[in-house]
């Protein structure tokens, strides 16, 4: 009963999401609402799991947006064997390397978008051998950056003489879904972000320019990878 409720949720949050006019008068709104029905579809029946097996290496990062109340799972492990990985390759295309401010009161912002951590977060599968810091961006206007890998460090990243920065990886929005718990939250995900890549420059780009940025029409390679095209 109660994943019946759940899936009930997620459906009225997604027709709503439809229902916004900045969606739905899109002139590839009719594609836009076959391809994400088709994905989500496919998601909430799935039982799949991404989930490692080890528990301490799983992230939890709550968020809310546009009538959605996600629980993304991010496996920390796979996101530090990735990084070692890409070191070893000539293009870097997953972790982008940024430079975040700090407020005076200690806030971290990248443009537009504040970034959340949690100082305090365990993070029990992580070692002091590679301190890095890794964040991403969650659906929203402006989408709000969170770190998911390396909490615990970025205070220790402060001194006297750098107090008004951070040095951190930003997660390419193509590959986050790479690190998450399950196939409703890679289409949720991308769907949302979708949503906010319309809502965002709908006003600013023709429908047939905008319409290639999608990720339901490149299609986001994670999409075809985790079986949900």
């Amino acid at each position: 009963m109660s994943q019946n409720r759940d899936e009930q949720k997620v459906l009225q949050a997604v027709e709503a999401m439809y229902q916004d006019y900045t969606i739905r008068d899109r002139e590839y709104y009719p594609d836009f609402r076959r391809g994400w029905d088709q994905v989500l579809k496919k998601a909430l029946h799935s039982e799949t799991s991404y989930l490692p097996q080890d528990a301490g290496a799983i992230y939890t990062v709550k968020h809310s947006y546009g009538g959605f109340d996600l629980t993304l799972h991010f496996d920390q492990l796979k996101m530090a064997d990735w990084y070692e990985k890409e070191l070893k390759r000539k293009s870097k295309a997953i972790f982008v390397p940024k430079r975040l401010k700090r407020s005076r009161s200690g806030v971290l912002s990248l443009e537009d978008s504040v970034c959340r951590y949690d100082p305090k977060a365990p993070e029990p599968s992580l070692t002091d051998e590679v301190k890095n810091i890794i964040a991403c961006a969650l659906p929203g206007l402006p989408p709000e950056l969170c770190v998911v890998y390396g909490n615990k460090w970025v205070d220790k990243k402060f001194n006297p003489l750098r107090q008004r920065s951070l040095s951190l990886f930003f997660l390419n929005t193509d590959y986050v879904p790479a690190f998450l718990g399950s196939p409703l939250e890679v289409a949720l995900y991308l769907f949302l972000m979708d949503c906010c890549i319309v809502k965002e420059n709908y006003t600013k780009v023709k429908d047939a320019d905008l319409r290639q940025f999608l990720h339901i029409f490149r299609p986001s390679p994670m999409l075809g990878i985790k079986g949900l095209l």
